[in-house]
């Protein structure tokens, strides 16, 4: 005969029956939730402005050292063309793939200075200043700096608002500066003659010069996301 289960029956403190071991379910212990990375505050505009600063001066330092390697690499007919088309005095040290040039072309003899030192020498005239007229002298290695820094300081915020300035890694940047710089402004302001009076090959060198400027900006631009 048997009983109805009572609480007698249990071991003390027991109230129900035990469960077999294989039906016995397990709480899994929760999974805690991975770490949200910390979120750096974005840069200062006068921060990246000077960080922009920085990265154009390497620009120009390695634009001019692939613009030098072309240069002096070119068909002496189309270095004598563009010497002859650069505004400017007589006063020119010239290298000797320019000298050999110009004793082939004679009449490239009236070759001028560089867009830079042109424009050195036309603001030293409006604000009295003197300035040495040579070939290379510090003013117009200056104002040839500022023509990659004063964009670079800019590029270095806009680019964080238009991501496309950033395309080809800099190398679109570079050649809109080349259009800007180089094919549309000095001509206007008097700085350089028409594009139509230089070789084809001082423009294919211009714009190869200031992509590598573009590309080598953007890249140092990148190395100050990464390491701040």
């Amino acid at each position: 005969m048997t009983h109805p289960t009572t609480t007698r029956d249990f071991p003390e403190g027991r109230t129900t029956s035990p469960q077999p071991a294989g039906n016995r379910q397990t709480q899994a212990s929760p999974v805690p939730a991975p770490a949200r990375p910390v979120e750096q505050p974005p840069r200062s505009v006068a921060l990246d402005m000077l960080l922009g600063a920085v990265a154009g001066a390497v620009g120009v330092w390695a634009m001019d050292r692939v613009g030098w390697f072309l240069y002096n690499h070119e068909a002496k007919d189309a270095v004598a063309r563009e010497l002859q088309a650069r505004q400017g005095g007589d006063d020119v040290e010239y290298t000797d793939a320019e000298q050999e040039a110009l004793d082939r072309q004679p009449q490239a003899q009236s070759a001028g200075k560089d867009v830079a030192h042109v424009g050195a020498e036309k603001i030293a005239a409006m604000t009295g200043i003197n300035v040495h007229t040579g070939q290379p002298n510090p003013s117009g290695v200056a104002l040839h700096y500022a023509l990659g820094i004063l964009p670079g300081a800019l590029h270095a915020v806009i680019r964080r608002q238009v991501p496309m300035m950033q395309a080809g890694g800099g190398a679109l940047y570079g050649l809109g500066l080349f259009v800007v710089n180089d094919e549309v402004v000095a001509p206007a302001l008097g700085l350089a003659s028409g594009p139509t009076e230089y070789p084809w090959q001082a423009h294919a060198r211009g714009a190869v010069a200031h992509m590598v400027l573009g590309v080598v900006t953007e890249s140092v631009l990148q190395l100050f996301d990464r390491v701040r």
